[in-house]
This record gives structure tokens, sequence and C-alpha cells, in this order.
């Protein structure tokens, strides 16, 4: 019996480190401390292999962990001590902007070659970045008199355009692709004749059915 306690010895020395992390604010480390203590709870490590006081501080370790992984895993900011509330807002904002971005893509320029769509969207990002429009994607494309109400406009969302113009949207927001329609910040079709507005500006390309500007 003695000998098997001294075998247990590493077992022992890792349940030690695993309490400090349960001491410690939470990292993804000790999630998977968490989840191997789970495991040792399931039966790997038979506590009456342990002397007693050693088996009741295991024990205890165990509980702990044991308590607290659902709410690592549900991204619990008490538990880990991490503040997610920024974090989950940032991605909201990111999808909605995704979403906004797609449906002007499959409504302005879904039957255009891909770079034509992507001229399209970057021009978008363009303009947030410029200061003169909204500082948000939906904000640029919902503004009056810009491109449309994007809230009352529901395209499909299976195929091929929608996949597309999703693509295109996240690689403009990654700033992933090179400018194809460097600075332009408006655009017309081009079959209709340019306004006033747009024969005071800077003609950059044309991409498919589209001219744009600065």
């Amino acid at each position: 019996m003695r000998t098997a306690r001294r075998q247990n010895a590493k077992p022992l020395a890792s349940l030690a480190a695993l309490a400090a992390f349960v001491a410690i604010p939470a990292t993804l480390s000790f999630m998977a401390e968490a989840a191997d203590a789970q495991s040792l709870a399931a039966g790997l490590l038979p506590a009456a292999a342990l002397p007693t006081a050693d088996a009741a501080a295991t024990r205890a370790t165990l509980r702990l962990a044991d308590d607290a992984l659902p709410a690592l895993l549900a991204g619990d900011s008490v538990v880990t001590g991490v503040d997610l509330g920024d974090a989950e807002q940032r991605a909201s904002a990111s999808d909605a902007d995704l979403v906004c971005m797609a449906k002007v893509i499959v409504h302005e320029a879904r039957n255009q070659p891909r770079a034509g769509q992507l001229a399209v969207a970057q021009l978008i990002m363009a303009r947030v970045r410029t200061g003169r429009f909204a500082d948000s994607v939906c904000g640029v494309v919902n503004q009056p008199g810009q491109f449309f109400n994007t809230a009352a406009y529901e395209p499909a969302r299976e195929g091929a355009a929608w996949a597309t113009a999703v693509a295109v949207s996240r690689e403009a927001l990654e700033g992933a692709a090179d400018p194809v329609a460097p600075g332009a910040l408006f655009y017309h079709a081009a079959y209709q004749a340019p306004t006033s507005f747009f024969r005071g500006r800077q003609r950059v390309a044309t991409l498919g059915d589209h001219i744009f500007y600065r």
C-alpha cells in the first residue's frame, strides 16, 4: 500500500497545480485543467488510493473545478475575472456590419464580377474611415439618401449570391485585399449619365456596370 501511495505522488502534484489555477483568475489553460479534474472525478484517480488528508483536499479541489467549469464555458465574467461585455458588444457590432454590407452587395452588385462587388464593399469601408459619414458600416449604408434601409430588405440567405456577398464583406471588413477602386467614395451605374455632382469628382475606376469616384 505504501508503494501505491508513492506512485501517486505525481498525480497529487498535478492536483496541487490545479488548485493553484482555481485560486487565480481563470485563463484558457485553467479550462483545460478543470476539464482534466472532471475526468479525475469520474474515476481515473481513485480517492481510496490516497492518504485520507490528501483525498479530502483532492475532493475539495475537484468540487471547485466542477463548479467552475460550466461558468467558464458559458463565459461568466464573475468566475473568470475577465469582463467579456466589451468583447461581446464588438462581436455583435461586427456581425451586424457584416450583414448590412452583405445586403448592400446583394442588392447593388450581385450581378457584378467579384472585383466589382469588392469595390462596393471597400467604398463603404472608406466612408467609415473618412469621418465624413457614419462611424459604422450599418450607419453608412442606412444614411438617408445614400444606400437604403437594410432593415427593410431581406434577401434569401441560401445560395451562391449570399455566400459570395458574405465572403466579400468579410474580406473588406478585415482589410484583406488590395483596393480595387482606390479612394472611391461614390459610384453610379455606367448606363446612367453622370450628374453635376459626379462631373466635379475624380473618376478612379470602372468595374462591371459601375463607375467609381473619389
